[in-house]
């Protein structure tokens, strides 16, 4: 399933619990939707603000990557989403229990569904590995303010903390993913090296 609001939710759910203080309220429940709507409209087929930069290896021509033979793994890094909530001010229990969570939600998210696709130069048929080289925090910031304001019917200044801590947190951990693929195309009769250039599906 390519990543999308209701995958990202049901794993920041499932993590609710790993950062030892108890996420079992309603409020915590509309965090965990607006955040999930804010992240899949800003990762998924955005260029400006997720990309891939991938290698390809194969049959001389040219393809794409087909998103349903790629994967993209992000290692829910726990440092890196700690760092994002601490440089934003937001600290204490809740701020580092809420980075564990959203961490693990973030990075098994989409590590589980989040799949990519483009156009290779060089490869008409063949295999790609994938970099992400673009992860943009600041287009993320408002993405987040605006959904989750509305999912919890207001705002105030521990949400804004809370923007800027989990667009970095999740930027940080996103510049670690790696995405692995099948290109497809019209093959040549020589073998070739050639480059992809991909958005998140």
């Amino acid at each position: 399933m390519p990543l999308a609001p209701p995958v990202i939710y049901a794993e920041i759910a499932a993590a609710r619990a790993a950062g030892g203080f108890p996420f079992s309220g309603f409020k915590f429940d509309q965090l965990a939707l607006g955040t999930a709507t804010a992240i899949a409209a800003w990762a998924v087929g955005q260029p400006q603000n997720v990309f891939l930069q991938g290698v390809s290896s194969g049959a001389v021509g040219g393809g794409a990557v087909i998103p349903v033979t790629s994967k993209i793994i992000v290692p829910p890094n726990i440092p890196i989403m700690m760092a994002g909530f601490t440089g934003a001010g937001f600290n204490g229990p809740l701020g580092r229990s809420l980075a564990v969570v959203m961490a693990l939600g973030i990075g098994n998210a989409f590590s589980k569904s989040a799949q990519y696709v483009g156009p290779v130069a060089g490869v008409g048929v063949g295999a790609d590995v994938a970099k992400i080289t673009v992860a943009n925090a600041a287009t993320l910031v408002p993405l987040l303010l605006a959904s989750c304001s509305g999912a919890l019917g207001g705002s105030g200044p521990m949400l804004a903390m809370y923007a800027v801590g989990l667009a970095t947190g999740t930027a940080g951990m996103l510049l670690t993913g790696i995405g692995f693929g099948a290109v497809a195309g019209v093959p040549g009769p020589a073998p070739s090296v050639g480059s992809s250039q991909c958005v998140v599906v």
